[in-house]
């Protein structure tokens, strides 16, 4: 089977699903070969944006909200895309958002950690694991871009990168299923590699996951296409689009 974004999901057998979702980075690439970064860009901010709506909502229904540092990434990224900043203009911020990234997912400061700067744009409360999800991508999309132009990076993984990629669209598709299996609990009789193997491929097989996989289809078709003049149009529509049907939402965080 030919892997492609054009596939309807719903229709494919279990080994054809389990297929397409393991080959779906490898898919969105080929779609946007020979593309330039803003297409590719636009790709991952549709399906962020889309998901940070979901946990925003989740969030909003506890009274809470998420951390001034996501969205200002998210603003960032989209100024780039409009063309009205440059890699160098953010590169101090996408170094220092990464080291808090890099410091959270440690557990630990090293001793150029910026403290203050955590403070400030992430804030001395918890956040929900898929708020630091978001965090993620927008972190290494934001140094990704810097290490593209030639500005500084802190970070060896990032100072030879030559083009965005896939990680943060193709990491939903992932994310998805394990927020699907707790969403619909599916019967596990163990968390062995079999058993959970077993729950994913019964959760590929409900309306909910499928609708969420057509979302983020249709996020990354939409950018294939999309002309730099619809960019701030498209940013305004997607903040009413979520990655799950209302309802769902504040369950989410559960899990």
């Amino acid at each position: 089977m030919k892997c492609t974004l054009d596939a309807d999901f719903s229709s494919l057998n279990a080994p054809q699903a389990e297929e397409w979702i393991k080959n779906f980075y490898k898919t969105a690439e080929a779609a946007f070969a020979g593309m330039d970064d803003r297409p590719r860009l636009l790709g991952n901010l549709l399906v962020i944006e889309r998901f940070v709506n979901t946990v925003r909502q989740g969030l909003a229904d506890n009274s809470q909200n998420i951390s001034d540092g996501l969205i200002y990434s998210l603003d960032l990224l989209w100024d780039y895309l409009y063309g009205k900043i440059s890699p160098l203009d953010f590169q101090d911020f996408a170094n220092d958002f990464y080291a808090c990234l890099l410091a959270h997912n440690v557990g630990m400061w090293e001793d150029d950690a910026p403290r203050d700067f955590y403070i400030k744009y992430i804030g001395k409360t918890e956040h929900c694991a898929y708020e630091w999800m978001a965090i993620e991508w927008t972190s290494v999309l934001l140094i990704s871009l810097v290490g593209i132009a030639g500005g500084r990076v802190d970070f060896e993984d990032f100072e030879d990168c030559l083009q965005i990629d896939f990680y943060p669209a193709a990491n939903m598709a992932d994310i998805l299923e394990e927020i699907c299996v707790g969403l619909i609990n599916p019967p596990l009789l163990s968390h062995k590699g079999s058993d959970l193997a077993k729950a994913h491929r019964e959760v590929r097989k409900t309306l909910l996951f499928q609708q969420g996989i057509s979302c983020i289809q249709r996020d990354l078709k939409t950018a294939l296409t999309a002309k730099p003049e619809q960019f701030a149009a498209l940013r305004e529509e997607y903040q009413k689009y979520t990655i799950l049907p209302d309802g769902y939402t504040a369950k989410m965080l559960e899990y």
